[in-house]
């Protein structure tokens, strides 16, 4: 496939991911883990752990296409 292709769906799939796992962690109760009245830091390890995620899972599935692309052509 055309690599400028890749790019942008790679780019497109990777803030489609930052969404989901966005609103998934947002779910999780994680003020049991911060002392009382650390607002920032809960959002700031939220928006970390869920752009680190959607890095993760992007580049596993980027991975797996070029796998497949590979094998099938």
């Amino acid at each position: 496939m055309d690599p400028i292709t890749l790019g942008l769906f790679e780019t497109l799939l990777f803030f489609i991911i930052l969404g989901v796992t966005f609103k998934a962690l947002m779910m999780m109760d994680i003020t049991k883990l911060f002392q009382k009245g650390a607002i920032w830091q809960m959002q700031i390890t939220v928006i970390f752990l869920s752009i680190s995620i959607a890095y993760l899972v992007t580049k596993a599935l980027m991975n797996l296409i070029d796998i497949s692309f590979r094998i099938f052509s």
